[in-house]
């Protein structure tokens, strides 16, 4: 979600006039622009789009406003600006600890940065728009994306859930799903502008539909904004239902979507996925902990045996789905008991990857509140440990998959390679095609040869 909110940030400043030098990547995401001379003499401007999930994700963004600020003494001129999720934990403290931070805009207001800049360029005093005062969803045709045949659109943002370590919900605010006819919209306007490929988005997007929808759309040139909240529900259809209408889209040829909740991965939504070829055979469903008295101090709403049937009867459905996952160690009362009930649901689910992090407190939420009585080393040991189950379960499943047909979208050449071409299988992993033909854009079949750590390499059938 960061990422794409990166991409309307640099869609809507180019649509204003800017002229958007680069986009860096991580949890401290940059966009740098160029602002125009006759309002900024030629200054330049330093977004950075960051995010709250984890403490180390925050230490980084930390250290990159240390040096703007640095930097700022010798350019004075330049602007420093902060989008994203941090702004909504932090708020106006961020002026205190950072004077010369200039601008922040919450996740729900990067369309008027352009108004927020030009203030910022007239007053040279702090600017910031943080309140989630509207049920909106920040969408754009402006959005300036990487790729020509893949876009990402939000469906749903906001977070209902009440995981106890989640700071989601303060800096996302509630949930609120986009009524299907808009999803539908947005789409097909994609799909007309060469679009093959969308990944639908949201905090809990399998929850979509059955949270607030947004108030009917006032118009900001041509960007949706959505003046007021809402008291009623986005009545209409399910996730699975818009998986199913978004299926039969002509032009439309792969459907992803992230981040999944597991109390929301249904059977209908098994069924979706298994009828529609269309959609990519990747689900991402956090589990976090493989002790029951774990997920319950987490409160994740299910227990590791209801997790672990769910994944079953997918797998039974879509024999071909490649599963991934989120797993939290050292949260505040792990014991080794739980530590190796975690390892042993590793090693009976057998993910095709996971993303395993040491638990970090997040102010403000429940678990906060909590001793975080894992000491530092343990948690580093049961982190490594963990990574060592899963590195060497995804090399046995990834290495099983060599020799094998599968299909493959192929999104870009391969930059200093001629004759090489970067593609995504439908289980969303990353191929190196040699290909005498140009088939960027293109859907093919193709044979897998080699693995080289996480990529595959692969010829045409």
């Amino acid at each position: 979600m960061n990422a794409y909110d990166s991409q309307v940030a640099a869609g809507i400043l180019e649509q204003a006039g800017y002229v958007v030098l680069s986009e860096g990547e991580g949890a401290e995401n940059a966009v740098l622009v160029s602002g125009r001379p006759a309002i900024s003499q030629g200054a330049d401007i330093v977004l950075l789009n960051t995010c709250s999930v984890r403490d180390h994700a925050e230490e980084r963004v930390w250290g990159r406003l240390g040096l703007l600020g640095a930097e700022k003494k010798e350019r004075p001129d330049l602007v420093i600006g902060l989008m994203g999720c941090m702004v909504e934990e932090h708020r106006e403290s961020l002026f205190k600890r950072f004077p010369y931070l200039d601008l922040m805009v919450g996740t729900r207001h990067i369309k008027e940065l352009p108004d927020m800049i030009l203030q910022v360029f007239e007053t040279r005093q702090h600017v910031a728009r943080i309140k989630q005062d509207g049920i909106s969803i920040e969408y754009s045709e402006f959005t300036k994306r990487d790729s020509v045949y893949h876009a990402w659109l939000p469906i749903m943002t906001g977070c209902d859930k009440e995981c106890t370590f989640c700071i989601v919900p303060k800096t996302r605010g509630a949930e609120v799903s986009m009524p299907a006819r808009e999803v539908m919209r947005e789409a097909t306007r994609l799909v007309a502008k060469g679009v093959k490929w969308i990944t639908l988005l949201g905090q809990n997007v399998n929850s979509y539909g059955q949270t607030r929808a947004p108030m009917p759309e006032t118009r900001v040139g041509a960007i949706p904004v959505a003046s007021r909240p809402s008291s009623g529900t986005a009545k209409g259809a399910s996730f699975p239902e818009l998986l199913e209408m978004l299926s039969g889209m002509e032009g439309l040829e792969r459907i992803s979507f992230t981040t999944s909740h597991p109390q929301d991965a249904t059977e209908d939504l098994f069924q979706a996925i298994a009828r529609n070829t269309k959609i990519g055979r990747r689900l991402h469903l956090p589990l976090q902990s493989g002790s029951d008295r774990i997920l319950r101090r987490m409160k994740r709403l299910h227990t590791y045996a209801e997790y672990r049937s769910k994944i079953e009867r997918l797998r039974v459905l879509v024999p071909d789905i490649s599963i991934t996952t989120d797993i939290i160690v050292g949260f505040p009362g792990e014991t080794e008991e739980d530590h190796r009930e975690t390892k042993k649901a590793l090693e009976e689910i057998r993910f095709d990857s996971a993303f395993i992090y040491k638990y970090s407190a997040r102010p403000g939420t429940p678990a906060s509140r909590l001793p975080d009585d894992v000491l530092p080393e343990i948690k580093a040991a049961r982190n490594q440990e963990l990574l060592g189950v899963q590195k060497c379960i995804s090399n046995v499943k990834s290495l099983a998959l060599v020799g094998t047909v599968c299909s493959l979208f192929v999104e870009d050449r391969h930059k200093g390679f001629p004759g090489e071409f970067v593609g995504r299988m439908d289980q969303d992993r990353r191929v190196i095609l040699e290909s005498d033909k140009d088939c960027v854009g293109e859907f093919v079949r193709v044979t897998l040869t080699d693995l080289h750590h996480e990529t595959f390499r692969a010829r045409i059938v």
